[in-house]
């Protein structure tokens, strides 16, 4: 693409977003645009602030205290000892004993996210064109690690209790409803798409990513694990299986990338292990400058905007 097109073509996205800003403004006056033409918030009311810590206590799920075969499982049901996934970071199977906790049974929505944007005084997350059509209310927030962990303990602060990112070991376990040998985190631990399980077409309709809650609750009552990825507390570790400690595990004590699992499009169980990078990138929305889209700026309003599929969900242990 030629320098002029991609000049035009980056003047037009700063056009609509700026209208797109000036309209929020106008829909609620205690909006501010900044200078980028991000928007920022008005600080939330005590009662605000109430009402989603009350919303927050009242989807959690208590899990029992437990043990479960923690990996790939598949060499022990399979024909020939095979596994589910040719991936070594799922392996080896080995036993985990997990002391009780309580987990959302939804991810954290925009809509939640957004009160502590607000609160803490920082414009909206995600406000690049890419995000507009599926960062409604209901949609999951799609953050960086960072924003993840501060709004769990944030969260927690508020409802006087103490809240986090769930460990991976207690991710798995409830996605597995009490570590179930359930080869999907469903319903009926199969994935049928379009019933427990978003179809493309379900996915298109509703802006590439789906609300939360639309689909049945996993038989511990957890709902939509494996639609996207969601960010846990540990490092990541590809061998971490074979180090893991039997009780509680936590993860490596340090790494450079932090686990995620769930649906990363790449393992058969929709429950995939990866690791991603959690260092927040300020400067990847250029879209108000003259400059190419591929130029990283410096701009710090996007703080805590993720990517465009990891989710999260936060634990009281």
């Amino acid at each position: 693409m030629k320098k002029t097109s991609v000049v035009l073509v980056v003047a037009l996205l700063a056009l609509q977003t700026g209208v797109q800003a000036e309209t929020k403004s106008q829909e609620n006056p205690g909006i501010e645009v900044l200078e980028d033409g991000n928007v920022r918030d008005p600080a939330p009311t005590p009662e605000q602030i109430a009402s989603l810590v009350a919303r927050t206590k009242k989807n959690l799920i208590k899990l029992p205290a437990g043990t479960f075969d923690m990996g790939d499982w598949g060499p022990e049901v399979n024909p020939e000892g095979l596994p589910f996934d040719g991936y070594p970071q799922s392996k080896p199977l080995h036993k985990v004993k997990l002391n009780s906790f309580s987990m959302s049974k939804y991810p954290v929505t925009y809509a939640e996210f957004d009160v502590f944007s607000s609160a803490i005084r920082i414009p909206r997350v995600n406000q690049f064109m890419f995000f507009l059509n599926k960062r409604t209310a209901d949609h999951p927030a799609l953050v960086s690690w960072h924003g993840a962990k501060e709004y769990c303990q944030w969260i927690g602060k508020q409802a006087g209790r103490t809240m986090d990112l769930p460990t991976e070991a207690q991710w798995e376990y409830a996605a597995r409803s009490g570590g179930k040998h359930n080869l999907f985190p469903t319903d009926n631990g199969a994935e049928e798409r379009g019933r427990n399980f978003p179809s493309y077409d379900q996915k298109k309709e509703d802006g590439g990513q789906i609300r939360v809650g639309k689909f049945p609750p996993n038989p511990a009552g957890l709902h939509d694990f494996g639609v996207n990825g969601e960010w846990v507390n540990d490092w990541y570790a590809a061998d971490y299986y074979a180090n893991s400690p039997r009780e509680n595990p936590r993860g490596p004590v340090s790494g450079e990338k932090r686990v995620v699992r769930g649906n990363l499009g790449q393992l058969v169980m929709n429950m995939e292990r990866d690791g991603m990078d959690p260092v927040e990138l300020n400067g990847t929305w250029p879209s108000f400058s003259t400059e190419s889209p591929s130029v990283k700026k410096e701009v710090p309003y996007t703080k805590f905007s993720g990517q465009e599929y990891i989710g999260f969900r936060c634990v009281i242990n």
